[in-house]
């Protein structure tokens, strides 16, 4: 682990162990988790031709049709058009049922809601980043959740959370830091790569979030109180100042879908403290880390002393430490 405060480029960079998080928080203080499940959300269909089709369910639609239906990414997609069957290795037989923008398939299972989940926990894989380029393996099921993951829903691990188990929980608690949990559902839009000539013209990803009130209770006494509230992943921020924003500058409960984009020219303000993975370039996972550390040039030292240390990058890699104080 690196702890990289934010601030000025040249401030010190100190190597840790993820054993150490405790004696860096301050009691008072307040870590804050995502307690979103992932899916098994890849699925592997074929065609009545013979083909082979990959599908990565993004979420469910709320309709009032028969069996379930799922917005999904295909691979081949030119091979989804409206009105194709497709076969699942249990003689499961799904229809595409419309298109949307960005390549986004309607499919609708023969499945009832209800059942949806367990069919899928049997026909269905772990969705691995698309950069782990290898299939996912029996391990992947444990090691690609949080130990606390409990409500699911995401297509994409909350990954910082990977890196804590019950003894750095138990820790942290022990060091008179209060746990909180909320919810965001990580889409399939986190690895999207920034291609727009201005970066802050990409089309910001929807994602799903939930702000419960205790959450809410031990976000505010931390802030009033002065301790800091320090948000495990990137994904736990996101859904922080996203109830802050749309709260007026408070935390409230609530719910809903953000597309909240966080960069250098709109940073975060409502948390102080940020464990997070080292991103994949041009992303805007990357954007959000250089908005949080104070500038791109910050940014750039953190990520070239991470390289230059060897520290693993992505989803199974290693993390940095940040305060903004």
């Amino acid at each position: 682990m690196l702890l990289a405060p934010a601030g000025p480029v040249g401030s010190p960079l100190e190597d840790l162990r993820v054993s150490d998080l405790a004696s860096r928080l301050r009691e008072g203080d307040c870590l804050v988790l995502n307690d979103t499940r992932v899916l098994k959300a890849r699925l592997r269909a074929t065609l009545a031709t013979g083909g082979a089709v990959e599908l990565l369910l993004l979420e469910p639609r709320e309709d009032a049709g028969s069996g379930s239906a799922w917005e999904v990414m295909a691979k081949p997609g030119r091979k989804l058009t409206p009105g194709r069957g497709l076969s699942f290795a249990d003689g499961t037989e799904a229809l595409v049922e419309g298109r949307e923008p960005g390549g986004v398939r309607i499919v609708r299972f023969p499945v009832e809601p209800g059942r949806f989940p367990s069919w899928l926990e049997a026909m269905g894989e772990v969705p691995l980043p698309p950069y782990v380029r290898r299939p996912a393996q029996e391990a992947d099921e444990r090691d690609y959740q949080t130990v606390w993951g409990c409500r699911p829903g995401a297509v994409a691990a909350p990954t910082a959370g990977l890196h804590l188990g019950e003894p750095e929980i138990v820790s942290v608690r022990d060091a008179g830091v209060s746990i909180a949990r909320l919810t965001l559902h990580v889409g399939a839009g986190t690895f999207l790569p920034v291609e727009t000539e201005n970066a802050l013209d990409h089309p910001m990803h929807s994602e799903r979030w939930e702000m419960p009130d205790e959450t809410v209770d031990l976000l505010s006494r931390t802030r009033d109180a002065g301790g800091r509230i320090v948000c495990v992943g990137t994904t736990a921020l996101r859904t922080v100042e996203t109830c802050w924003r749309e709260n007026g500058g408070r935390f409230a409960p609530g719910s809903g879908r953000t597309k909240l984009f966080l960069h250098p020219m709109d940073p975060p303000v409502s948390a102080q403290g940020l464990l997070t993975n080292f991103h994949w370039p041009r992303t805007t996972l990357v954007l959000l880390a250089a908005g949080w550390l104070g500038s791109r040039e910050r940014w750039r030292e953190v990520y070239s002393a991470a390289l230059e240390r060897r520290y693993r990058l992505f989803s199974y890699g290693d993390c940095m430490l940040s305060f903004r104080e």
